[in-house]
């Protein structure tokens, strides 16, 4: 069973990038709607990179 210290930190780490990925889905839309297509290019890469760098910790952490 975890410490309640680490599974606050976890919650809170989740939290952060939740708030992370929202914000920049918006600058997304923004920059596809305003016609800043490498902007938008680059959030795309960084979503692709980070669902690869989240898979990655969870298959090392065995998917706690």
């Amino acid at each position: 069973m975890e410490r309640p210290a680490d599974e606050a930190r976890r919650r809170r780490i989740a939290i952060a990038l939740v708030a992370l990925a929202i914000v920049l889905f918006i600058v997304e839309i923004v920059a596809l709607a305003v016609g800043l297509l490498e902007v938008a290019a680059l959030i795309f890469v960084i979503f692709i990179g980070g669902w690869f760098a989240l898979r990655s910790y969870q298959r090392r952490t065995g998917g706690a």
